[in-house]
C-alpha cells in the first residue's frame, strides 16, 4: 500500500504541475515573462521576429519608396544590411519593460481565450498569440518606421496556438485531465490511509508515509532531470538550440520543483511529528521537557502553534502554504497532533516540575570553618 501510494502521489505531483502550468492564466503569464527575461530565449525570439520582419517584402518596398529611382537596385542589399543590425539591437529592445509588458499582455489574452473556448465549447475559433505590439517595438527599436509594420501580412505578427480543428481534441483531453488529477490525489490518500489502518504499529507507518512523501519529492526532481534531457534532445535539432531548449525546460518546469518542495516539506513535518510521539529516548526527553508547559499553559502552547503556522504562511516556502484548503488541512492535522503530544506527555509525566535551564541552576551552599558560606 505504501509503494502504491508513493507511485500515485508522484503521478499526482506531475499532474498538479501540468494543471497549474497549463490551466492557470497567472502562472502561464508569469512563466512567459520569465522566458522573455532569459537572455538566450530573448535572443532567439528577437531573431525570429527580425527574420519575420525582413523576410517579407514590406521592408524592401519601404526602402524603394524612400530611395531615389536610380538607386532602387540597392533596396535589397540595404534591407539585408539593416537585418544584421536589427538582429544585434532586437534583444536589447525585447529586454525593455515595455516589451515585457506587451509580451505578457499577448500571452494573457491568448491563454484566456484558450480557456474560455475550451470551457464554453465554442467552435470555429482558433487561438493565436498576437505579437503585433511586440513587433512594432522591435521595428521602432531597430530603425524601421511604423508604416513598415502596418504593411506586414497579418500572419507575421500572429502565431497560431491552436486551430479550430485542434480545440475539440484539446477540450476532451483537458476534461479528462482535470478529473484525473484529483482522482490520483484521492487514490494516493486512500492508499496511505489503508496502509495506516492495516498496520500493527500505526505510528511507525505514519512515519513511513512521511518518508514516502519525501521520496516522491526526490522522484519528481529526478523525473524532471531525466525527462528534460529527453525532451531537449528530441526538440532541439540544431546543436546551438540545446542551450535555449535547456533554459525553456528549466523555466517551464519550475512549478514542478515547487510541487516537489511542497511534498518534501509536508513529508518532513509528518516524519518529525510521528517521531516525537514515539518511544525513542530523545523523543521521550523532548516530551518530558515540554510536559510542564503543556500541563500548566495549554492555551499558550496552542497559541504558539498557531503563531508558528502564521509565520509559515508569511514565509511561504512552498505553494501549499499560500493556498486555503491545503493550509486548513495542515492546521487541523497540526492541532490534532498537539493534543496527542499533550495527552501522552501528561500521562507519562503528570507531576513534572518546570524545566530548569543549565545556566540558571543554583549551586549548593556550604558552611566554611570560619562560619561563612560559599556556593
Amino acid at each position: 500500500m505504501l509503494v502504491i501510494g508513493t507511485l500515485l502521489w508522484t503521478a499526482f505531483g506531475l499532474g498538479l504541475w501540468a494543471k497549474r502550468q497549463a490551466l492557470e492564466t497567472d502562472n502561464w503569464v508569469e512563466t512567459s515573462g520569465q522566458l522573455l527575461e532569459d537572455d538566450q530565449v530573448r535572443t532567439a525570439l528577437a531573431v525570429f521576429i527580425v527574420d519575420q520582419l525582413y523576410d517579407s517584402e514590406a521592408v524592401k518596398d519601404r526602402l524603394e519608396e524612400v530611395l531615389p529611382p536610380r538607386l532602387d537596385g540597392l533596396a535589397a542589399p540595404a534591407a539585408a544590411g539593416l537585418k544584421e543590425l536589427a538582429r544585434r539591437n532586437a534583444p536589447r529592445v525585447l529586454g525593455s519593460a515595455a516589451a515585457l509588458k506587451a509580451w505578457e499582455a499577448a500571452n494573457r489574452a491568448a491563454h484566456t481565450a484558450l480557456i474560455t473556448i475550451v470551457d464554453e465549447g465554442l467552435e470555429d475559433r482558433g487561438v493565436s498569440l498576437d505579437l503585433k505590439s511586440l513587433v512594432e517595438q522591435v521595428a521602432a527599436g531597430t530603425g524601421l518606421p511604423a508604416s513598415a509594420v502596418d504593411r506586414l501580412p497579418p500572419e507575421i505578427a500572429s502565431l497560431q496556438v491552436a486551430s479550430p480543428d485542434d480545440l475539440d481534441t484539446v477540450r476532451q483531453l483537458l476534461d479528462l485531465f482535470k478529473t484525473l488529477v484529483w482522482v490520483l490525489l484521492g487514490l494516493a490518500v486512500a492508499a496511505f490511509a489503508g496502509a495506516i489502518a492495516l498496520a500493527r504499529d500505526r505510528r511507525r507507518t505514519v512515519l513511513n508515509v512521511g518518508a514516502c512523501l519525501m521520496f516522491a519529492a526526490i522522484a519528481l526532481v529526478a523525473i524532471r532531470r531525466v525527462a528534460g534531457k529527453a525532451v531537449v534532445d528530441a526538440l532541439a535539432d540544431a546543436p546551438n538550440a540545446h542551450d535555449v531548449a535547456d533554459d525553456v525546460w528549466e523555466i517551464t518546469t519550475a512549478l514542478m520543483v515547487d510541487a516537489a518542495q511542497g511534498s518534501f516539506l509536508f513529508g518532513l513535518f509528518v516524519v518529525v511529528g510521528a517521531w516525537l510521539v514515539g518511544p525513542g529516548r530523545r523523543a521521550t526527553a523532548a516530551r518530558r521537557f515540554a510536559a510542564y508547559a503543556l500541563r500548566e499553559h495549554a492555551g499558550l502552547a496552542r497559541a504558539g502553534l498557531a503563531t508558528a503556522i502564521l509565520l509559515l504562511v508569511i514565509w511561504g516556502p512552498v505553494p501549499w502554504t499560500q493556498r486555503f484548503w491545503p493550509l486548513v488541512v495542515f492546521t487541523v492535522v497540526a492541532f490534532v497532533w498537539l493534543e496527542r503530544i499533550r495527552r501522552r506527555s501528561l500521562a507519562e509525566f503528570p507531576d513534572e516540575p518546570p524545566p530548569r535551564l543549565p545556566g540558571l541552576r543554583r549551586r549548593p551552599t556550604t558552611v566554611t570553618e570560619s562560619g561563612g558560606t560559599t556556593q
